[in-house]
């Protein structure tokens, strides 16, 4: 790939964590740079600004900043930093910054009292999982000698901040970890589980942490997973998101009601697929979702009538994250949005439409691919969605096709600006290939029926609807079905290794990315196997079962498939040995296969130049099989 494209693609930045005051004057939000140097922090800048001034400038300081929260008054605006260079601590802006309080570990989340004195904030404490293992933090470092690992040492737990002292005091209870919690008194409500490590969020429960007294009162235990904590004004209702969830923090699911006086749970707004949660003043619950290729908004009244603010072809924040704020009277939304040909800019939402309001990304020029909506059906008559990105220039010529599979599993593609993981595939398609981006079964954005297709089948089934859709291209006579390869990173790197062994017939190249290749050593060295066993509803040490079954190094006896196996050397969520399983199962079989290691990269890459590396090899990987001489399927 041509070095000019990969650094333009490198070059987009993403507004996040946008939030404004209560009274809908003020706005903050994080920029983020894109990559980080070698061995380097990445680093992110604080912005804030007022909605009828002078465009929002940076505030000083070198280092991450990160989860901007207005107190009620928007009078101060406390964040996370790691800008003294030792964790993410807490600070305070008025117009200048301090820190404040001395707390035990990592800020990540914050929740002010509704006098401005005390701050409500979560700590992980050093030694924490993190979620899909980004970011993890080992026991030591690699001067450690020996490094000793024990369960349930590090813990994630609320703390009491005082303003005017600093004092910082332990509230949650010991021994239970909190995942989100949701209010700002003496009572809150909470996502918590009695083991810290990653693997337990599968399995926790919702419940009242008495900060006063240090108890927790179990409210609500589910057989899914529960996110999105919050309270009603009064205190009397509880609501939080349900569902089948891959990933913390990044799931969707049905919006749920608790009324606490009675234990009695409610499911309201079913059709809607739900990230975020809060409550409104008035009573009603503001959402920020997914609807099929969309992403949507909108507030929910009680007895579980929505009034829809956006639904439409753009995403508000990430593909995976989304996210928007409204003021306290609902007057004003506020979202980061992106779209086919719109890169991310900080919006407000005006009758329907967002209007941008940052240039954070003016001057990007890339050159843009065109972009389509898709359906196909499946072997049971399922219609499966999806989008089809396409060279700049129509040709008549069937393109070879790139199939670019998204990770989760639970999660889906939506219309961004760039598409796949920081723009392959729009960097695909200005090479010359049509890159197709499934929604299988077991995708989010149409209800937990939709999510949950797949479970005991995953694998099988999301290469069944994949292959439908690269044969409806093919018999449209818009792809050449002798020159398909496939990509994905994380979940979407999975299918890409089952895609190379158990259904090589159908690809002329693969690159897993992040893959797993062994459920058996998988549940036992990842952060979370307990995810595995809600997929494959299986034990892992059952000979017949899922995990044997599933595994795709169990199906490399024959594979041609020619594949390109790129992994980060410190993944906690799937780890190297997942790689290296893959690579040796695929060359004992004489298939044509390399294996590239990313040092001091984690699940997913972060590093500048690992980027660069990685945009040119996945483009010659495919320019080799795809298109060069002898290329296509040798099966």
């Amino acid at each position: 790939m041509p070095q000019e494209i990969a650094e333009r693609l490198l070059a987009c930045r993403q507004p996040s964590e946008p939030t404004l005051s209560p009274d809908g004057e003020r706005y903050a939000f994080v920029v983020a740079d894109p990559t980080k140097p070698k061995g380097g922090r990445l680093r992110s800048a604080l912005y804030v600004g007022h909605l009828d001034g002078p465009p929002a400038e940076p505030i000083p300081g070198e280092g991450r900043d990160l989860l901007p929260t207005w107190s009620p008054t928007g009078r101060l605006l406390a964040f996370g930093s790691d800008r003294a260079g030792a964790g993410t601590t807490l600070y305070l802006w008025d117009g200048d910054v301090r820190p404040v309080g001395a707390l035990p570990g990592d800020v990540e989340a914050i929740a002010w009292s509704d006098d401005e004195r005390q701050l409500l904030v979560l700590v992980a404490q050093p030694g924490t999982d993190r979620a899909g293992g980004q970011g993890a933090t080992r026991i030591g470092d690699e001067t450690t000698d020996p490094r000793v690992y024990r369960p349930r040492q590090a813990w994630r737990r609320i703390y009491r901040v005082d303003l005017a002292s600093g004092a910082a005091e332990a509230v949650s209870p010991e021994g239970v970890n909190v995942w989100e919690f949701g209010g700002t008194g003496t009572e809150v409500l909470a996502v918590v589980s009695p083991d810290p490590s990653e693997n337990a969020w599968y399995s926790a429960t919702l419940a009242l942490l008495d900060l006063g007294q240090g108890t927790a009162r179990t409210v609500h235990e589910s057989d899914w997973q529960l996110q999105a904590p919050t309270l009603s004004p009064d205190g009397t209702t509880a609501a939080f998101v349900e569902g089948y969830m891959s990933d913390r923090g990044q799931g969707l699911g049905e919006p749920m009601l608790l009324d606490l006086a009675t234990g009695e749970t409610t499911a309201i707004a079913k059709d809607k697929d739900i990230q975020r949660l809060s409550f409104q003043p008035d009573g009603r619950l503001f959402y920020v979702g997914q609807s099929h290729l969309h992403t949507t908004c909108g507030l929910i009244a009680s007895d579980g009538t929505v009034e829809e603010l956006f639904n439409g072809p753009a995403t508000l924040g990430f593909t995976h994250v989304h996210h928007a704020a409204i003021s306290a009277g609902g007057s004003r939304v506020l979202a980061s949005v992106q779209a086919p040909g719109r890169p991310p800019e900080l919006c407000l939402l005006e009758d329907g439409s967002w209007q941008p309001f940052t240039t954070i990304n003016e001057g990007l020029d890339l050159p843009k691919p065109r972009v389509e909506t898709a359906t196909w059906p499946t072997d049971d008559g399922t219609v499966i969605e999806g989008i089809l990105m396409l060279p700049p220039t129509p040709t008549d010529e069937p393109l070879p096709l790139v199939v670019y599979a998204h990770g989760g599993p639970n999660n889906a593609w939506t219309l961004t600006y760039l598409a796949g993981y920081k723009g392959l595939g729009n960097a695909l398609a200005l090479a010359g290939y049509a890159v197709l981006f499934p929604n299988q079964r077991g995708s989010t954005g149409r209800g937990q029926a939709f999510t949950r297709a797949h479970l005991g089948d995953y694998g099988p089934m999301d290469l069944r609807d994949v292959v439908a859709g690269i044969d409806h291209l093919a018999d449209a006579g818009r792809i050449d079905r002798e020159r398909v390869g496939i990509v994905g990173g994380s979940a979407g790197g999975f299918l890409a290794a089952w895609a190379a062994t158990a259904g090589s017939e159908h690809f002329a190249a693969a690159v897993p990315i992040s893959s797993v290749s062994n459920w058996v050593s998988f549940h036992n060295t990842s952060n979370i196997p307990r995810l595995t066993e809600i997929e494959f509803g299986s034990d892992a040490y059952d000979a017949t079962g899922n995990h044997v079954k599933l595994s795709p190094i169990m199906h490399a006896r024959g594979a041609t498939t020619p594949t390109l196996i790129l992994h980060g050397e410190l993944d906690l969520c799937t780890p190297l040995g997942q790689a290296q399983e893959l690579y040796q199962a695929l060359t004992s079989e004489g298939c044509e296969a390399e294996l590239v290691v990313y040092p001091r990269e984690g699940h997913g890459f972060a590093e500048h130049e690992h980027f660069l590396d990685y945009f040119d090899r996945v483009r010659g990987w495919f320019d080799t099989h795809l298109k060069g001489a002898g290329s296509g399927r040798t099966s």
